[in-house]
């Protein structure tokens, strides 16, 4: 799939911010910490894992905690690494957007498919929207398929 086939993102809220300017977490320590924060935050957190429907209500505390130790179950499988790369937030002191990326599926940080690469977590202080649909795939002309070039 080519860029040009990659949907836009709806024009909502969530999604907006979704686009906005981030900060990686990139030191070991600094990991820690935000595990430390996020877990003790309170108010209202939306848990979207992009590709399901998107979540109607906030997450319960339960639910919070499981995807919290989840997500940090899964960043800890890589401690073998210099640096951890995958978890991103809005604000690093008070965060209301954290994107939590799977370390073994982010592929290369050029991306020179242009196909972006999803969040395995979404935790948002705003609701989620769903995912755009994909779109159809393009199917080569006749020509392209006969000839073994599409």
């Amino acid at each position: 799939m080519s860029k040009a086939n990659v949907p836009p993102l709806p024009d909502t809220p969530f999604w907006q911010a979704y686009q906005g300017r981030f900060s990686g977490i990139l030191n070991w320590t600094e990991v820690d910490n935000f595990w430390g924060r996020i877990s003790t935050t309170s108010g209202d957190w939306f848990i979207f894992e992009p590709g399901e429907p998107a979540p109607e209500n906030p997450a319960t505390g339960e639910q919070l905690a499981e995807t919290l130790a989840s997500a940090q179950a899964l960043i800890d499988s890589r401690r073998d690494m210099s640096h951890c790369g995958a978890i991103y937030v809005d604000n690093v002191e008070n965060p209301t957007f954290i994107k939590v990326f799977d370390p073994s599926a982010m592929g290369s940080s050029c991306n020179i498919s242009g196909i972006p690469i999803l969040p395995r977590w979404i935790i948002s202080r705003i609701r989620p929207d769903d995912m755009p649909p994909p779109p159809e795939p393009v199917k080569p002309s006749l020509f392209k398929r006969l000839t073994g070039r599409g």
